[in-house]
Formats: structure tokens, C-alpha cells, sequence
């Protein structure tokens, strides 16, 4: 019973070319920050199976190669962060996966779990990576350092220690992030500090995420099932597209409108590169 939960990646090389990556010569923290990057502009965030489809999600490691390698869809966190963790084993890398919560501003009391998220223990430090969010994630992987500024890919983001296990992590940004994954903000070009996420330092196991991906994602109220949500980042910038709004950020310029259901299936797969 869960074995399935715990198998190895089927094929190492075929994800890599998915994301147009070659083998590491070498295990260190430029070659993790190039793969997170090629991931994040390779591999839409999408939850068009939840919304669209209302289709169940499987994290069985084979479910989600087959959808995102050999069928080039995208996914959200316990997928895509559920397999990039199989690839940094499989590379050589020690990694585990991480429980995360929202953090919103104005939160009263901490968020449930809603989020995976991936650690690397490399060279005595742990760095955060993270390839299944969206929009307000760092472009690279982040030292899990107390207060230390950190330029990933020309933003900046760092963590605050909260407790024994616990790590917040900030970031600067223009506006209020909108925390639905697209990573748009409000328009205001003021230059201001951002919550991102609550990351506990401790492991999960695969099977541990079974509950919370079946509760983010099953019925009628499920978190995703709400709106449809897309965000893929590219070199210049990044697409969005939540619910109706669509949004495209290049070289700092930001478009955003409105668009209606025929268009959306229209924009999904000529700019986000998927056929549901």
C-alpha cells in the first residue's frame, strides 16, 4: 500500500530535455538555479485539470511524468514540485520535499498547508527551490539564511526565521502580490517588501501530501477549482492568466485584458503551449 507513492522518476534524460537542460558536470548551486529557471519557463503552472476538466489529480510519480513530460502539460505544486524533487534525486542531488503555507497579508492565524515545496542540502547550507507556485516565486533556489538578502535572477528575496522549524519568505516587489499564483500586483510602482510563503524546514513524505492535494483540488469548493489559473515565466518577462485576465509582462512592460472563454482556450495553447 502507497509503494506507487514512492517510486523513482521513469526517465531522467527525457525530463530534462522537456525543459531544455542537459546532465550537471557538477552538483552545485548554479547548475540548481539554471534548472529551476528552464522549469519555470518550460512548465506552465496550470490547474486546468481541476478547473476546467474537474478531473482528479494524481501525485503517483508515473501519473504525473506521463502528463507533464511525455504530454507537455503543465501543473501545480504537489504535482510539479512532487516530480522536480524526483529529478534533483535523481541527479544526485539531496532533496527533500517541504510542507508550505499562504502568507497573506493581514493573516490572523497561519494558513492550512496548501503547498509543497522543495529543499536542497548542498555544501552545509539548505536552499529553497520551487518550481510549482507561480509568478511570486524566486527564479532560482534561496539560502535558508535569517535576514540575508538574496538576487535571484535580478529580484530579490529573503527568508526571516520564525521558529526552530519555520522560515518566511519575503521578497521586494512593486505593488501587492496577488498570491493567486499569477504574480500580479496591483499597479502600484512603489518598491515594497512582500510576504510569499511560511516553509517548514521539516520533511515530508509523498504520501504525506495525499490528503492536502485531494483537498486543494476535489468537489465543488476545492482552493483550485474556484478559477482558472496559468502562469509560465519567460526570459523577458511572464504570462498570466487568471480566471479572464490576461496578463503578459515583457522586458517590465505590462499588457493586461480581459478576454472571454473561446479566447482562453485560444491563448492556452498558443501562448501557454497546452492541448487539454
Amino acid at each position: 500500500m502507497y509503494q506507487e507513492y514512492y517510486e523513482k522518476l521513469p526517465d531522467v534524460d527525457l525530463y530534462l530535455k522537456r525543459i531544455g537542460m542537459k546532465r550537471p558536470t557538477s552538483l552545485n548551486k548554479e547548475y540548481l538555479d539554471e534548472l529551476v529557471l528552464a522549469h519555470q519557463c518550460s512548465v506552465p503552472f496550470e490547474n486546468l485539470d481541476i478547473y476546467d476538466l474537474r478531473k482528479p489529480i494524481s501525485i503517483i510519480p508515473r501519473d504525473i511524468f506521463e502528463k507533464v513530460v511525455v504530454r507537455k502539460r503543465g501543473g501545480y505544486c504537489f504535482e510539479l514540485n512532487g516530480l522536480f524533487v524526483l529529478l534533483l534525486q535523481a541527479l544526485g542531488y539531496d532533496a527533500y520535499s517541504c510542507p508550505c503555507r499562504g502568507a497573506r497579508p493581514g493573516m490572523v492565524v497561519p494558513s492550512p498547508v496548501r503547498h509543497r515545496g522543495n529543499i536542497v542540502r548542498l555544501d552545509g547550507e539548505y536552499l529553497f527551490c520551487d518550481v510549482g507556485y507561480g509568478g511570486p516565486m524566486p527564479p532560482g533556489s534561496v539560502v535558508l539564511e535569517d535576514g540575508t538578502r538574496q538576487i535571484v535572477g535580478g529580484e530579490t528575496f529573503w527568508f526571516e526565521r520564525k521558529d526552530e522549524f519555520t522560515w518566511l519568505l519575503r521578497r521586494l516587489t512593486k505593488g501587492i502580490i496577488d498570491m493567486g499564483m499569477s504574480g500580479i500586483t496591483d499597479g502600484n510602482n512603489e518598491i515594497q517588501e512582500a510576504n510569499v510563503l511560511y516553509i517548514s524546514q521539516a520533511p515530508w513524505e509523498p504520501i504525506d501530501f495525499i490528503l492536502v492535494n485531494r483537498e486543494c483540488s476535489e468537489g465543488d469548493n476545492a482552493t483550485f477549482a474556484q478559477r482558472r489559473m496559468l502562469n509560465l515565466r519567460r526570459r523577458d518577462g511572464h504570462i498570466a492568466l487568471t480566471g479572464n485576465l490576461f496578463t503578459k509582462v515583457k522586458n517590465g512592460v505590462k499588457e493586461s485584458r480581459e478576454i472571454t472563454d473561446e479566447e482562453a482556450m485560444r491563448l492556452i495553447k498558443d501562448e501557454f503551449g497546452l492541448i487539454i
